[in-house]
C-alpha cells in the first residue's frame, strides 16, 4: 500500500484548521496566530508532534510564525492557493513513486541504461503529483462528501469478512 506518511497527513490536518482559524471557524475562530498548544489540543496531536510539523511547514514557507507573547502561527498564504501538494513535499520531500522517478539526477540506480519501466513510473508519478496539486488546502476544508445512498447503489457493508453474497 503506497501511503502518505503521518507526519505529512498531520501536516494537512493542522493547515486545514489554520486556514479555518483563518476564517473564524472551527475550535480556533477568533484567534489570528494559533500556538502550538492551540492547535494541539484543536487536532488531539501529541504537542511535540505539532511542534515539529510547524517547524518544517514554516522551513518550507507554508505557515508563518511569531515569537513571543500573543505570537503563534498561521497559514502563509490564501488556503485556495496552497495545494496538498506542497504541504506533503515540505514534510516528505519530492513526490516520487519509485526511487529514480522523482528524481532526475539520480544514478544510483545499476538498472538505469536497460530499465523499461522508469518511464511509466515517471508517468505515474507526474499523475499523482498533478492530482495532489489540484488540491488546494480550502478545498480539504470543505465538508467530506458523502455519496447518496440509494436502492440501486446502497451503502457499503462495513463488517470486516462480511459475506458478499
Amino acid at each position: 500500500m503506497i501511503i502518505v506518511s503521518k507526519l505529512a497527513d498531520y501536516a494537512v490536518v493542522l493547515a486545514v484548521q489554520l486556514g479555518h482559524m483563518g476564517q473564524n471557524l472551527g475550535p480556533l475562530a477568533g484567534l489570528t496566530q494559533a500556538s502550538t498548544a492551540d492547535l494541539a489540543e484543536a487536532t488531539k496531536l501529541p504537542g511535540a508532534t505539532v511542534a515539529k510539523v510547524l517547524k518544517a511547514l514554516n522551513r518550507a514557507g507554508i505557515v508563518s510564525a511569531a515569537r513571543g507573547a500573543g505570537g503563534g502561527y498561521r497559514l502563509a498564504r490564501s488556503p485556495a492557493d496552497l495545494t496538498v501538494a506542497e504541504v506533503i513535499a515540505a514534510i516528505d520531500g519530492p513526490l516520487g513513486m519509485t526511487e529514480c522517478a522523482g528524481d532526475a539526477d539520480h544514478d544510483s540506480c545499476t538498472h538505469m541504461s536497460y530499465c523499461a519501466t522508469k518511464p511509466h513510473w515517471a508517468r505515474i508519478t507526474l499523475a499523482v503529483q498533478a492530482a495532489l496539486g489540484a488540491v488546494t488546502v480550502e478545498d480539504m476544508m470543505a465538508p467530506p462528501f458523502m455519496p447518496a445512498v440509494s436502492a440501486s447503489r446502497p451503502a457499503p457493508s462495513l463488517a470486516l469478512g462480511a459475506d458478499a453474497s
